[in-house]
């Protein structure tokens, strides 16, 4: 694979393709990089996902707080996936499933509709 094809034309970014609707994208801009239903069967999509390699960073939400205005601060559902999307460079899509996944295991907290905290935020 040469280096242009490893790398995303729009962007720049390593290209890592992540498929939405049919369609391969840019996982970092969004960018569609392969067409809609390029041929590919179910069966073949299933196995030539490719997912990122990110480490875990048991930190994240802090971290992503301190950019968001403290640890203490109550942030809305649009203020975070944007932010999260930005520290992780993922979509708007991909960034909601990280938040979710963050309440889920207690590392975010609910403070109202569409609000989230830090557990030690009280």
């Amino acid at each position: 694979m040469s280096d242009e094809q490893n790398h995303c034309t729009y962007c720049g970014a390593r290209l890592v393709i992540v498929h939405v609707h049919g369609h391969g994208q840019c996982s970092h801009c969004g960018t569609n990089v392969e067409p809609c239903c390029s041929g590919a069967s179910p069966e073949d999509a299933a196995s030539t996902v490719e997912c990122a390699e990110v480490a875990a960073d048991p930190q994240l939400f802090e971290r992503v707080f301190t950019h968001l205005g403290g640890s203490r601060a109550s942030v809305s559902r649009e203020s975070l996936c944007f932010a999260l999307g930005q520290w992780l460079g993922l979509g708007m899509e991909e960034a909601l499933v990280v938040l979710d996944a963050g309440v889920h295991t207690g590392k975010l907290l609910t403070a109202g509709p569409d609000i989230y905290r830090l557990p030690h935020a009280a």
